[in-house]
């Protein structure tokens, strides 16, 4: 069982998400969360709301970005390399961006903000940290460049249909605002991944269709409390066991070595269970 995999939410999917049935011992207490896991999570997560309204980038994209902007002299080659990973989607356009940031052994969050186009304001970005180990100025200074580098990408294109006022679009390095958020902080050294993905859960229960506020949810240390996170655990767990445990092994859905040449060497003999 352990050899198991699946693809979540399904094979053909463009952001599909490959597990063994062995990452859900992440799962165990006091274990730290591995990013299949927390990617599984996040696609699971994003059926409960429109995707035209939310984007949440996986596990990886953090570190590309940052190791991209970090090439002297060829960031913008890699940077033009990196924009595949969000070609389908107008970042300024898409109300609400998620990013997952990994790093010293700790999960942390940044959330981006893009006000309607009426309001005469900017992008906003918040960090939320359920132990205050990244560093707020360092995640800044990263989406900061981002955004800056993407803006400059865009206005190029003459037909580009602006997604701010023009005031806010010309001087639009002037006007991203930047925000250390106060959250619930975990209880032990190793539910950092579980409080994360619990910021990215109720912030989709919550987050507002109004575009208007200046702030899209009602965060603070009393957001919610630290047991209602940790619990999450456990129900990602049970989540995983249900769909590992209920997919039937027909021929459907069974997929073995000769069905699929592009298996690496290292995955061949396992079982692989493609959830549609």
């Amino acid at each position: 069982m352990d050899k198991s995999q699946i693809y979540y939410p399904s094979k053909t999917h463009p952001e599909t998400v490959e597990l063994t049935y062995s990452d859900i011992k992440c799962l165990d207490p006091e274990v730290f969360l591995k990013s299949p896991v927390i990617n599984f999570y996040i696609q699971y997560l994003k059926k409960s709301r429109p995707c035209d309204d939310l984007y949440i980038f996986n596990t990886y994209f953090y570190s590309k970005l940052e190791e991209a902007l970090s090439r002297t002299g060829e960031c913008g080659s890699q940077f033009s390399k990196l924009r595949r990973w969000w070609r389908s989607v107008d970042i300024f356009k898409i109300p609400y961006l998620l990013l997952p940031i990994h790093g010293q052994v700790h999960w942390s969050l940044v959330i981006i903000f893009m006000p309607a186009k009426e309001i005469e304001s900017g992008p906003r970005v918040f960090h939320l940290d359920s132990l205050g180990l990244h560093s707020s100025d360092k995640v800044f200074g990263v989406i900061e460049s981002y955004l800056i580098k993407e803006w400059r990408h865009l206005q190029k294109d003459s037909s580009y249909d602006i997604p701010f006022s023009g005031t806010i679009w010309r001087h639009l390095s002037r006007n991203i605002h930047k925000e250390k958020i106060e959250v619930p902080q975990q209880q032990n050294d190793f539910d950092c991944g579980v409080f994360m993905l619990y910021y990215i859960d109720k912030f989709i229960q919550e987050a507002p269709d109004d575009l208007t506020g200046v702030r899209p949810c009602k965060f603070g240390r009393k957001w919610f409390s630290p047991v209602q996170a940790s619990g999450l655990r456990k129900r990602i767990r049970d989540l995983l066991l249900d769909i590992f445990q209920n997919a039937p092994p027909s021929d459907s859905n069974l997929v073995s070595d000769a069905d699929d040449d592009s298996e690496d060497e290292e995955d061949k003999g396992k079982d692989t269970i493609v959830i549609v």
